[in-house]
């Protein structure tokens, strides 16, 4: 004799499951709320199901009469059956016999129990957080309940819809909502225009079901009381019900426990991309802290509930700030090489190619040239171009430069773009340093015609006799300038970035201390000339003793042969922007191996995918992968060590290097609460005092704001970016865009604008659009320019190979890829402007 089950409870499982620790959570669940064995074991593994999915699947168990029978007269039992659909994860069936409930056990003691055990065996899962309701929090959402003519449940979905609209940066968040009923529906939470809370509620509860539609911001789903409630650690459980289990897109996902006195348990799920640990406990409080101001305020505005308390953004702030970490500045990096080559004037300064230069003949050679600079009118002060290869007489030139007073502008060595010419013409340098360029080459003839100022041939130096180490230059003047970069503006005018003598040894000495650079190093200089991150690689060795290694511009941009170099040369560390990266990669791959002195490699200059810091990870298993971000205004800002498994989603940024504070703020300069997008703002001393020649303050470099309650945001000098961000819950920050049309693309920073200023000069060109293409891993594979042509019988005739030779003539080699496409007319948004999201979609087809 056998009977049916009385209850039954069906879940779809994702995201991995252990078999044999549920099985063994299962029977000390079963043991402890009075369920006895029955005929074939209380646990049945179905094995691999034929349905689709597991809805299919729980439907076809549920019709079949034969499927969890239980023995009559067995007693109080219980069983738990797994089984595998076709379209991936499992099906678990939840079942009980009369005489369990019979004798007052209920399902929900024994789901808590299974999720507890399970959690023992597995680890707990950071992702999923539990709360109830105090007698006070649940009278209080009852009263504004009724006063709106709503459900208590409302009052608490209203809250989370204002919490996921801020986290997802909409008004209009659309939710999964399941009622207890089964029903399931997509609700669009209209948060627009809402005078205060209590209207929010008031539209919730009205609100009408609304088409299903992806992507959700998050799921909402109510529960009965003695509804089971089952917590798998490490996996996601959807109840299947009528309509079927809540999406999996879903995320985050509340699940609220309602009884006939109202809601008394909530249950928060949130697995954020990238996986944030403390996520789930962080927007549960900011969950609570949210509730608790609008029920103590229903008439606040929305934008005005705080997710926060001020003690918790105070803290954030504070741990934000390492403004007072960064040692006190030495003497400024040419002094320091000079120390080094005293030291150690035999070991090789530079070894490229098989040349070694020792430290003592790079300051001889760096004494002649200072020599020759002053003798042309150089002293304190004073600019200097430097139009030169990477290598020996490049870094002597450097070294000369600064030892002379001066500060330098580094040229690319074959560039004489209109772009230099724009640089050059701003800057007015007293001279301009080559190296075997012939006396009637454009651009020195140029210089001296139109700048007025003097050249300086390298090789026109006679050889330099061996002597002793030039004495030590003098070792103040850190608040003089030590060189000058330059990016572009959105003016389509180049940007000239100062930096002195105080940041720039600040940052070489926390670079090359933090990622051990020193005697017996052997660090890549591969960033091409002018780029700051050039000038850290060159002084980040000369000022420790270790050994330059310049790239050889035949295998700059091959990775298979530049692959087989890092071992040659046993570099130890090199620098490079993500994208190449990848190349190098898939050359290391194509070849098997791996350099075995590469104990750092440095990433910056673009986002960096957890898949590809994971695959570098594995593929070079003894080399510290770092992922570096800042802009040439203050050198770099943040770092992180990829340490552990990134997954999918970016890497983030980090935390602040010393001397800075990395705030992420919103339009009215507060700080964002974590988990919420907002500006990234750099403060403190390193911050460059503003771009040359200005010509007045530049909204980039307007100050903060007064901090909450005395936060402490300085009052040194800010920069403001463009970027977007988000301080994760534990306190690392993550990059999240751009906020204006500046990119980077191969590690080059350009603005759209530019492109579109400089394309639009061309005779042939009435209006342009320039969008980027991104690549399947997100990163920007290149650019499409959107081209309106003149017409008209007279009109001159334009051609991809003509606007492409216009754009390289001002943005010379650092120019991407751009893709023309010819078009009736630009569209425009409700706003009049060009409608660039249109355009972006367009450019993810365009080839």
């Amino acid at each position: 004799m056998t009977e049916t089950a009385q209850l039954i409870r069906a879940y779809a499982v994702t995201g991995g499951l252990d078999e044999a620790a549920l099985r063994a959570a299962w029977v000390e669940a079963a043991a402890h709320h009075g369920a006895t064995d029955v005929e074939g074991g209380s646990f049945t593994v179905l094995g691999d199901l034929a349905d689709p999915g597991p809805w299919e699947a729980a439907e076809r168990l549920w019709a079949d009469p034969g499927f969890l029978v239980f023995p009559a007269g067995a007693g109080p039992a219980a069983r738990l059956a797994v089984g595998r659909p076709v379209a991936g994860g499992q099906l678990l069936v939840l079942a009980v016999n009369r005489a369990f409930t019979a004798a007052g056990h209920r399902l929900a003691p024994l789901a808590d129990a299974l999720g507890a055990a399970y959690a023992e065996r597995v680890g707990a899962d950071p992702a999923t957080v539990e709360s109830t309701l105090d007698a006070g929090t649940a009278g209080a959402v009852s009263a504004l309940a009724a006063e709106e003519g709503a459900g208590p449940t409302d009052v608490l979905l209203a809250a989370y819809a204002c919490l996921v609209g801020r986290h997802h940066g909409t008004d209009r968040p659309l939710l999964a909502v399941r009622t207890p009923d089964g029903d399931r529906t997509a609700l669009i939470a209209d948060l627009s225009s809402a005078p205060s809370f209590r209207a929010v509620v008031r539209r919730i509860a009205a609100a009408p079901q609304a088409p299903h539609e992806t992507p959700l911001s998050g799921a909402f789903a109510v529960e009965g009381a003695d509804e089971p409630v089952l917590r798998l650690a490490g996996a996601r459980v959807r109840r299947l019900r009528a309509g079927g289990a809540l999406p999996d897109g879903a995320d985050p996902v509340l699940t609220v426990t309602a009884g006939p006195a109202g809601p008394s348990r909530g249950l928060l799920e949130h697995r954020p991309v990238p996986r944030d640990t403390a996520a789930a406990t962080g927007l549960l409080g900011q969950l609570r802290t949210l509730l608790d101001a609008a029920l103590a305020a229903p008439d606040a505005p929305v934008g005005t509930l705080p997710l926060e308390t001020g003690e918790q953004v105070r803290a954030a702030v504070r741990a934000a700030d390492l403004t007072g970490a960064a040692p006190e500045a030495g003497p400024p990096v040419n002094a320091r090489v000079h120390a080094i080559a005293r030291a150690f004037g035999d070991v090789p300064a530079l070894d490229g190619d098989g040349d070694p230069v020792p430290y003592r003949e790079l300051t001889a050679r760096a004494a002649r040239i200072t020599d020759a600079l002053r003798a042309l009118g150089v002293g304190e002060g004073s600019a200097v171009a430097l139009r030169l290869p990477n290598g020996a007489g490049q870094a002597a030139a450097l070294l000369g430069v600064l030892d002379a007073g001066a500060h330098a502008v580094g040229l690319a060595p074959k560039d004489s773009g209109e772009r230099v010419k724009a640089v050059l013409a701003g800057l007015r340098p007293e001279v301009l340093v080559v190296a075997g360029e012939e006396t009637g080459a454009a651009l020195p003839t140029w210089f001296r015609a139109e700048v007025g100022g003097r050249v300086l041939d390298l090789d026109d130096l006679p050889s330099l006799p061996p002597g002793p180490v030039p004495a030590d230059p003098a070792a103040d003047g850190q608040d003089r300038w030590a060189y000058v970069a330059y990016t572009s503006g959105s003016t389509g005018t180049p940007k000239g970035i100062p930096q002195t003598h105080r940041t720039f040894g600040q940052f070489v000495a926390w670079f090359a201390a933090e990622f051990g650079i020193g005697p017996g190093s052997r660090v890549a200089q591969w960033a091409q000339p002018g780029y700051d991150a050039g000038l850290v690689e060159v002084f980040a060795a000369l000022t420790t003793g270790a050994t330059l290694c310049p790239v050889p511009a035949r295998l700059r941009a091959n990775p298979e042969k530049l692959a087989a170099w890092l071992e040659s040369e046993r570099i130890t560390h090199f620098q490079t922007v993500p994208s190449f990266a990848r190349e190098l990669l898939a050359a290391l791959r194509a070849t098997g191996g791996a350099p075995s002195s590469l104990g750092c490699l440095l990433l910056a200059g673009e986002a960096l995918g957890g898949e590809l810091a994971d695959a570098l990870r594995a593929a070079l298993p003894g080399t510290r992968v770092v992922n570096l971000y800042g802009a040439t205004e203050t050198v770099l800002a943040t770092w992180h060590e990829v340490d552990a498994p990134a997954g999918a989603g970016t890497v983030p940024i980090g935390r602040p290097i010393p001397g800075r504070q990395v705030l992420v703020l919103d339009e009215e300069d507060r700080p964002c609460p974590a988990g919420v997008t907002g500006r990234i703002v750099v403060c403190g001393p390193h911050v460059t005092p503003g771009y040359l020649g200005a010509g007045g303050p530049d909204g980039a470099f307007r100050p903060v704001a007064a901090g909450p309650d005395g936060a402490g945001v300085p009052d040194s000098g800010c920069y403001r970016g463009g970027d977007l961000g988000r301080r994760r819950f534990d306190g690392l920050l993550e990059f999240r865009g751009r906020g204006d049309e500046r990119i980077k693309i191969h590690g080059t920073r350009l603005e759209l604008t530019d492109l579109e200023a400089a394309l639009a000069a061309d005779p042939s060109v009435r209006s342009c659009a320039v969008v980027t293409r991104a690549a399947d891993d997100g990163l920007i594979a290149g650019l499409v320019a959107y081209v309106v042509p003149h017409e008209g019988p007279e009109a001159p005739v334009g051609s991809p190979a003509a606007w492409r030779a216009t754009l390289r003539r001002w943005f010379g080699p650092a120019l991407p890829a751009v893709t023309f496409v010819t078009i009736d007319r630009l569209p425009h948004n409700s706003g009049g402007k060009v409608d660039r999201r249109a355009l972006a979609d367009r450019a993810t087809v365009t080839r």
